[in-house]
């Protein structure tokens, strides 16, 4: 009886440990957050095999690895339906390192992109994601072992971006204005003008006449119209469409319809459109959208609906007319680009204060006469040509690591060393056509700093004599009229 009880217990304890990994495992396709997507599902292997087979490792090693996404493979007496396996050179010895059905999902301290993790056994594999904007793209690499029984790998790839590889629903039939579409080539075949399909080479920027990006399914996920007269109303049963690009075609409105495509769209680019009507209030329910431009559309104001986009990175308003920014955008979650060049109303960027998610910031060519504050994360700053009289508050605005400075055209005639405190490393600094007398101490300690361009400010010989010797020191360049030299 004792004996019945204790296998009892032990298969009972083998379940339950059996069913606490199926209960934590995560999906081992795809993961959602509020940014978006990652699906993995496209990168896998068929028939069983790796889509990634024995990779080695940049380092020397005596190993190889495969690796297949989303679905279990097989390779060698050992490695049966795994995810990960370790193989030696002369494929005499094989590892399980994980498999499918352990798949973890995280994505860090700052959300950037996740990580997928496996386990098996004493064994952990983790594989970084990298995001490669291109179509060609596909690496991974493995970075060996370190510490023991912990390997690690990256893996770049669209697929690896937000939205990058969204699966693609089944082709549905669409009724739009009575007419029914069976076929995303019978939509793109009813247009009125010439649509050219994938078309062949680099195309121009901006383009100048429309294209569709059609894959081997036949079905579109990218759609530029250029120089159009009419937005045909039947491209909004394109419900695989995840970039839209409407540009020069400055008798076309957006209209509700554009809701139809919001389980798909992630990129919308609106350029010279009609000025005449209002944008819908549907093009703030795309709640997959990621990239949004509406550049030279006459755009005075923007709505306070922005807030719905939580899945919103980039944010490009440049060549409107607009005066303010609402209180919301600093509230976007996911908001890491906002650019807002050639505004020649906007004197204030102050309702972005409290904003966490931004590193990029361009406001360059507006009447700014002041900046904002308390924006802790920024990396990349354009203010240029606006009328700035000082830098007060960069303290509050800058991240500690930086790529990009520029407030060149302004009107700054002084800058304390409490500005550039924060700022550990900065690779490039850009002031010139300002008023500056003097840089502060705070300037020369700052690391990486590859160009200082101080052009046409006012600092004397002795002054200009000092800047250059103490960069020196650094290997910096710096920029400064010959009168200086």
């Amino acid at each position: 009886m004792m004996m019945m009880m204790m296998s009892w217990m032990l298969n009972f304890a083998s379940f339950f440990t059996l069913l606490l990994v199926f209960a934590v495992a995560d999906d081992p396709c795809q993961f959602e957050s509020s940014k978006g997507i990652i699906d993995l599902t496209s990168l896998s292997g068929i028939d069983g095999k790796p889509a990634y087979p024995d990779v080695s490792p940049a380092v020397a090693s005596n190993y190889i690895y495969s690796y297949n996404p989303c679905k279990p493979f097989s390779e060698g007496d050992v490695c049966s339906d795994v995810a990960v396996c370790q193989a030696t050179k002369d494929q005499r010895f094989s590892f399980i390192l994980g498999k499918q059905d352990s798949a973890k999902w995280n994505t860090g301290s700052n959300d950037e992109y996740p990580t997928v993790s496996y386990v098996y056994e004493n064994r952990t594999v983790s594989i970084s994601l990298i995001c490669a904007t291109d179509e060609e793209t596909n690496e991974l690499d493995a970075l060996g072992e370190g510490p023991l029984n912990y390997y690690r790998f990256t893996l770049k790839n669209k697929c690896a971006c937000w939205n990058g590889c969204r699966k693609t629903p089944p082709q549905q039939n669409c009724t739009i204005d009575g007419t029914t579409y069976t076929s995303d080539k019978q939509i793109i075949q009813s247009l009125p003008f010439r649509v050219t399909i994938n078309p062949p080479g680099q195309q121009p920027s901006p383009p100048t006449s429309s294209y569709a990006i059609v894959d081997r399914n036949s079905r579109v996920s990218g759609l530029t119209l250029a120089n159009v007269p009419t937005l045909p109303s039947a491209i909004f049963c394109l419900d695989g469409l995840q970039e839209l690009s409407i540009l020069n075609s400055p008798t076309v409105t957006i209209p509700d319809e554009i809701s139809r495509l919001s389980s798909s769209l992630t990129s919308l680019f609106l350029s010279n459109i009609s000025r005449s009507t209002p944008f819908s209030s549907e093009l703030f329910n795309l709640n997959h959208l990621s990239t949004l431009s509406i550049v030279n559309c006459g755009l005075e104001a923007l709505s306070d609906d922005v807030s719905k986009l939580t899945s919103l990175t980039q944010l490009t308003l440049d060549q409107n007319l607009l005066t303010s920014l609402p209180w919301t955008v600093s509230r976007l979650p996911s908001l890491t680009s906002l650019s807002l060049q050639n505004n020649p109303r906007l004197s204030s960027v102050d309702t972005l204060v409290g904003s966490t998610s931004l590193n990029i910031l361009r406001a360059s060519n507006c009447t700014i006469d002041h900046l904002p504050a308390n924006i802790p994360n920024l990396h990349t700053i354009e203010f240029d040509g606006n009328r700035l009289a000082s830098l007060s508050s960069l303290e509050t605005i800058t991240a500690r690591n930086c790529s990009l400075l520029s407030f060149k055209n302004n009107r700054i005639a002084s800058m304390s060393s409490a500005s550039l405190s924060k700022i550990d490393s900065l690779n490039h600094f850009y002031l010139s056509n300002n008023a500056l007398t003097t840089l502060p101490d705070t300037i020369y300690v700052i690391e990486d700093l590859k160009i200082v361009d101080i052009r046409n400010n006012d600092f004397s010989a002795k002054e200009a004599q000092w800047i250059q010797g103490i960069f020196r020191m650094t290997n910096t360049t710096v920029i400064m009229i010959k009168d200086n030299n």
